[in-house]
């Protein structure tokens, strides 16, 4: 049995971009690029990030200011002397390849996931195509050398900018060369060709000739609501409401997926959604299905795929819910099987530093296949369809 952690986070050293002396002159200290709000590693950072699905399509004149949408825990997390540990966790942490592969072996986990929020954040805020793709490789290469003492169990999640796909279709090599098996992809279509577009193929069968999976994360999803939602000086309002649909783009790229026919032209590639939730997924596949079935033709169009799109999910999807007990994800076990796949979100304060002997707890009476396709049979499966099996570094040790 192998244990696969699809979702963990390190970020980039405060002097990363030391290295990198020309991007760094480059870079803006403040985001988003054209009308500056805020810095990495700050709590205006955090209250930016849950409030994006609606305070920046307000006019600037007339938005509540960002430090009002700071809580008195934010500023605990982000003190002025850099991010805070709390009980071990912390939201902005720094590589420390030693210690998490410390933390992976008193849980068992061989193989982790690593990905950046400063990389999704810098994505999204990088309005210059050509210095959103120079901060990639740059972030790229600095995560992937440090974590190469441990290449063998820290794997990066490629972070990619979809202006130009001939680049990120490179990137996406250069990366597996360095250990990656996963790349981020994106509700925000930069260059406006969706993924279900003819011209982003190269990129879908890139994943599948390298043997990555496509993760699309929190970060680079954010849902979309009216301006006028906007419309308050109440910063908990703008807040929760930003958050009320944290599955919203997800759902819509599914669909696209789905629908778009990526699936069926790529069988062996694979999805994988982090920190979408998982409740809504099951309802949203019988929505798709009720959709595709016969009886919509005459109303939707027809629905010409040779599958359901429920199977297209089954084969092809796969969603990790975070180590909480509001996303056990017994009910996908029985609606969707294999779907539902492990995370620990480690050491963000939404995750668990000791996930394994978490899910153990919630999931004690569940039978011993169904917890190691969770675990990482599933996962490990999905690379195998691609030709690029998974290795267990643990057990060949």
């Amino acid at each position: 049995m192998i244990v696969y952690d699809v979702d963990s986070h390190f970020e980039p050293a405060p002097d990363w971009l030391d290295a990198f002396p020309s991007l760094k002159r480059r870079l803006p200290d403040l985001l988003p690029e054209h009308e500056p709000e805020f810095a990495l590693r700050s709590p205006e950072h955090f209250a930016y990030f849950v409030s994006d699905g609606i305070r920046p399509f307000a006019p600037s004149s007339e938005r509540v200011p960002l430090d009002r949408l700071v809580t008195p825990f934010l500023r605990a997390m982000y003190p002025e002397d850099g991010p805070a540990t709390i009980n071990g966790h912390c939201q902005h942490p720094s590589v420390d390849g030693d210690a998490r592969i410390a933390a992976l072996d008193a849980q068992g986990i061989a193989l982790q996931n690593v990905i950046s929020g400063a990389g999704y954040t810098l994505m999204a805020c990088l309005r210059d195509p050509a210095l959103a793709r120079d901060t990639a490789w740059a972030l790229n290469t600095h995560l992937s050398e440090a974590l190469s003492a441990h290449r063998d169990r820290l794997l990066p999640v490629t972070v990619t900018h979809f202006d130009d796909l001939d680049w990120v279709v490179s990137e996406m090599a250069r990366m597996r060369a360095l250990g990656s098996r996963a790349f981020h992809v994106t509700t925000e279509f930069s260059n406006n060709i969706p993924p279900y577009h003819p011209e982003f193929d190269k990129v879908w069968s890139a994943a599948t000739d390298l043997g990555m999976v496509a993760v699309l994360h929190v970060g680079m999803m954010p849902p979309r609501y009216h301006p006028a939602y906007a419309n308050t000086q109440d910063p908990a309002l703008i807040t929760r409401m930003s958050t009320s649909q944290s599955f919203q783009a997800a759902q819509v790229y599914l669909n696209a997926l789905v629908f778009g026919g990526v699936f069926e032209r790529h069988p062996a590639l694979t999805v994988l959604l982090c920190e979408t939730g998982i409740d809504w997924l099951p309802f949203a596949v019988a929505n798709m299905d009720g959709r595709a079935a016969p009886g919509s033709a005459a109303l939707l169009g027809p629905y010409e795929l040779p599958l359901k799109p429920s199977e297209y999910v089954q084969r092809n999807v796969r969603v990790s819910p975070l180590p909480q007990a509001a996303q056990s994800p017994v009910d996908l076990f029985e609606s969707l099987p294999d779907v539902a796949v492990f995370s620990s979100d480690m050491p963000h304060f939404e995750g668990s530093l000791a996930p394994v002997e978490f899910w153990r707890g919630e999931l004690s009476d569940v039978g011993s296949d169904a917890w190691e396709q969770f675990v990482g049979g599933s996962m490990a499966e999905a690379y195998a369809r691609m030709g690029d099996p998974l290795r267990n570094p643990v057990a060949t040790a």
